[in-house]
C-alpha cells in the first residue's frame, strides 16, 4: 500500500469526490439515454437498475481503496444480502470482503520493526510475507512462532487511525450516493456518530485482545462447540495481534452441510446470541461471514475487534418491547419506543399502532412453541413500505445501541436464513432471559 494507500485528509477527500463525481456523471448521461429510449422499452425498471449498478461500482472501488470507515460501510451493507438493496448491487459490496488491495511488502516489514523492534524473520520462526486476508482495519498473514506454533498475525493498516477521522468527516459525500439510491431517507447522525466510536475501538488491537479473551471465558462450558482462537499476548501491541491459526468452511461451504448439521449450527448461534444480549449484556457485533469458520460441529467466531457492551437499563428497556408484543401491551410498548427514540412525543397514535402490528407479526412466529425455520417475511420489505409515506425531516434516529444491536442481530438472522435452520426459539428464550425478566416486569408493571 505504501504511498498508494490514502491515509491525508485531503487525499481521502479528493478519492471519495472523484468516485462519486463519475458515479452521478454515469447516472446522468445513462437516465438521459434511458429517457431518450424509454418508448422502446418496456422494463423501464431493469434500465434503471443498470444504473444504479454502474455507480455502486465506483463508490465501492474507492471504499476497496481506501479502507478504514469506508471499508466497513461497505461491509455492513453487504450482509444485507439482497433484503435491503437489489442483489446485484449487495453481491458488489460483498466482494469488499474478499478482494480488498494488501499493503506492500516493505511496508509489512517496517510495522513490525516499528511495534516489536525485530524483523518479522527475528520475531517469528516462519512468516509468510502475503497476507491471506486483507480487511477494513488490518490485513491477516500466517506465521510460525519459534515453539512452533502456526499462528495468525493481523498487522494494521499505518496510519489508518487517522484515515478513519477524515473519513467521518466525507461521510456526507457518500450520502450523496445513498441519496441517489433512496431519497427518503431519515437522520442518522446519532448511527454515524456511534460507528465512528466503534470503528476507533477496533483500532486498538489490545482491546481486541481483551475481547477476545473475555468471550473465551465465558463461552468456554456453556457454549464448548463455539471455538474462539486464543491469543499470544507478547507477541500483541496495540497495531498487531497474534492468536492461534485455525481452520474450518467458509459461510457458503457450510451450505452443503446436512439438515441436521445446519440446524446444529443454527441452534448454537442463535442460542449464544441470547446468552450474549440478556445475561453478558455485550455483543459481538461484526457479522460478516468472513469473520466465522465452520465445522460440521463448530463455530469459529475470529473477529472480535467489534463488539458493544449494552446498559443494564437498555436491555430491560429492550426486553420491554418484546414482552410488550408478546403481552398485546401496545401501551408499554409506545412508552418504550419514544424512550428509546424511535418515535417522538409527537407523533400520532395512528402511526405507533401501525409500527406495533407490523413488529409484532415479524415477531410472534419466534414466539410459538416448536421447532421451525426462520419466518420467510422479509423484514425490510415491510419497512420499506412502512416508511415510504413518512416525513423524516427533523426526525432523529433511535438511540445509538441500535446500530450495533440491529447489526449483530441481522447478521445471525441472515445466517440462520441462509441455513434454514429448524429452531426452537421458545427454548431458547425461556432458557437466557429469564434473568432479566423480572426486572422487566417490575419496571413497566406487567
Amino acid at each position: 500500500m505504501g504511498d498508494d494507500f490514502k491515509s491525508s485528509k485531503l487525499s481521502r477527500f479528493l478519492s471519495v469526490g472523484t468516485s462519486l463525481t463519475k458515479a452521478t456523471a454515469q447516472l446522468a448521461v445513462d437516465a438521459a439515454k434511458t429517457k431518450a429510449q424509454s418508448y422502446l422499452d418496456k422494463n423501464p425498471e431493469i434500465k434503471d437498475m443498470g444504473l444504479k449498478i454502474k455507480a455502486s461500482k465506483e463508490i465501492i472501488q474507492t471504499m476497496g481503496e481506501l479502507k478504514g470507515a469506508m471499508m466497513k460501510l461497505g461491509q455492513m451493507i453487504s450482509i444485507s444480502e439482497d433484503m435491503f438493496l437489489p442483489k446485484e448491487i449487495s453481491d458488489l459490496f460483498r466482494d469488499l470482503q474478499k478482494n480488498s488491495p494488501s499493503m506492500p511488502d516493505e511496508e509489512v516489514k517496517r510495522m513490525i520493526m516499528e511495534n516489536f523492534k525485530k524483523t518479522p524473520e527475528e520475531l517469528f520462526l516462519e512468516f509468510e510475507i502475503k497476507p491471506i486476508a486483507a480487511a477494513s482495519i488490518g490485513q491477516v498473514h500466517r506465521a510460525k512462532l519459534h515453539t512452533g506454533e502456526s499462528v495468525a498475525v493481523k498487522i494494521q493498516y499505518p496510519k489508518i487511525v487517522n484515515a478513519i477521522k477524515y473519513d467521518f468527516q466525507n461521510l456526507h459525500k457518500i450520502d450523496r450516493l445513498v441519496h441517489l439510491l433512496y431519497p427518503n431517507k431519515p437522520n442518522i447522525d446519532g448511527m454515524i456518530a456511534e460507528l465512528k466510536t466503534s470503528l476507533l475501538e477496533e483500532c486498538n488491537y489490545l482491546h481486541e485482545m481483551e475481547q477476545i479473551q473475555y468471550f473465551k471465558v465465558q463461552y468456554k462450558d456453556k457454549f464448548p462447540m463455539i471455538h474462539i482462537p486464543a491469543v499470544h499476548p507478547e507477541f500483541c501491541t496495540e497495531q498487531i495481534l497474534t492468536m492461534e491459526w485455525v481452520e474450518g468452511d467458509s459461510f457458503e461451504d457450510t451450505l452443503y452441510y446436512t439438515e441436521e448439521q445446519k440446524n446444529f449450527l443454527g441452534t448454537s448461534l442463535y442460542q449464544s446470541y441470547l446468552f450474549s444480549l440478556f445475561e453478558l449484556n455485550r455483543l459481538h457485533t461484526d457479522p460478516q461471514n468472513g469473520n466465522y469458520l465452520f465445522k460440521p460441529d463448530k463455530i469459529i467466531m475470529l473477529d472480535f475487534g467489534s463488539t458493544r457492551e449494552f446498559d443494564r437499563d437498555f436491555v430491560v428497556d429492550y426486553t420491554g418491547l418484546m414482552m410488550s408484543m408478546e403481552e398485546n401491551r401496545s401501551d408499554i410498548y409506545f412508552i418504550i419506543s419514544k424512550k428509546l427514540q424511535m418515535f417522538r412525543e409527537e407523533d400520532e397514535e395512528e402511526l405507533l399502532v401501525r409500527h406495533f402490528h407490523m413488529i409484532r407479526d415479524l415477531y410472534l412466529p419466534y414466539t410459538v412453541e416448536g421447532v421451525h425455520t426462520i419466518t420467510e417475511i422479509n423484514p425490510f420489505q415491510l419497512f420499506k413500505d412502512f416508511i415510504k409515506d413518512l416525513d423524516f425531516k427533523g426526525r432523529k434516529s433511535p438511540r445509538q445501541e441500535f446500530l450495533l444491536l440491529d447489526r449483530s442481530t441481522f447478521g445471525l438472522y441472515t445466517k440462520l436464513k441462509g441455513w434454514k435452520a429448524q429452531i426452537n426459539w421458545l427454548e431458547g428464550r425461556n432458557k437466557f432471559r429469564n434473568s432479566i425478566e423480572n426486572e422487566v416486569k417490575f419496571k413497566y408493571q406487567f
